[in-house]
């Protein structure tokens, strides 16, 4: 019935009708426009905030608290004050106000003394910058962070897994209102990365001092190299070309 056609059995390796390094420059620029496409449709927004949270978390886990917590996923470089154990005034930096076990009276807001943090916090000063990044291979997919006495000049630069970044100024950070140096007021601020992948987080201090920030929060994921992508899109196609010769030797 069918004359003289033949069916020739494929090894599980083989790929019907394709050249192997065309497949794989195929999936490896499939990989790069997955890659773009989840990238160029995330969004990161500023979420909400929670005051005085400074060491309990909503979501993820404290990464990064310049003291006992220091994940070996992540890294940092910037300025540090602290610990304190009295009265702290110093009139370019600003200890985080907390009012849990430990607190200290810190000078001053308004002429008053106010409960504050009494371990090492980030305090970027005038025109400086503080960075906490992710090791090589991995990426954080949420974050938040205890923000102490926020201020306009206050910056802070999101820079993500494709190369572009996300910068928020001022009461953008928090959400509002302007505080201008209140250092009574804390708060976490909670970032939603809408799918985005965020390789570091730069924290900035424009013209005036300072910056002040602890507990450094969120989840870290493994980012898989391109060659991993370009392996799995390539099994994909060979076990979809198996299924494919495996029903025409069955008709």
């Amino acid at each position: 019935m069918y004359g003289s056609r033949r069916w020739v059995r494929r090894g599980p390796g083989e790929l019907l009708g394709c050249d192997m390094k065309k497949f794989l420059a195929a999936a490896s620029v499939a990989a790069l426009v997955i890659g773009a496409a989840s990238s160029a449709n995330a969004a990161i927004t500023m979420s909400y905030t929670v005051a005085n949270q400074l060491y309990d978390v909503d979501s993820g886990q404290i990464l990064e608290d310049f003291d006992g917590v220091d994940s070996a996923l992540t890294t940092y470089s910037g300025n540090l004050r602290g610990p304190f154990d009295s009265v702290y005034n110093v009139s370019d930096s600003a200890p985080p106000p907390y009012t849990g076990p430990g607190s200290i009276e810190a000078c001053c807001q308004d002429g008053e003394n106010y409960d504050a943090d009494p371990t090492r916090y980030g305090s970027v000063q005038a025109d400086q910058s503080f960075t906490f990044s992710t090791i090589a291979g991995y990426a954080l997919t949420s974050f938040s962070f205890y923000i102490g006495s926020p201020d306009e000049y206050n910056r802070l630069t999101f820079n993500l897994l494709d190369g572009t970044s996300k910068t928020f100024s001022g009461h953008e950070i928090w959400g509002g209102p302007v505080f201008n140096g209140d250092r009574t007021a804390g708060y976490r601020v909670y970032y939603d990365f809408g799918g985005a992948k965020v390789t570091s987080i730069s924290f900035e201090s424009i013209g005036a001092n300072a910056f002040e920030f602890d507990g450094l929060a969120g989840s870290v994921a493994a980012i898989p190299e391109p060659a991993t992508w370009a392996m799995m899109i390539m099994g994909f196609g060979a076990a979809g070309t198996m299924l494919r010769s495996r029903r025409r030797a069955f008709a």
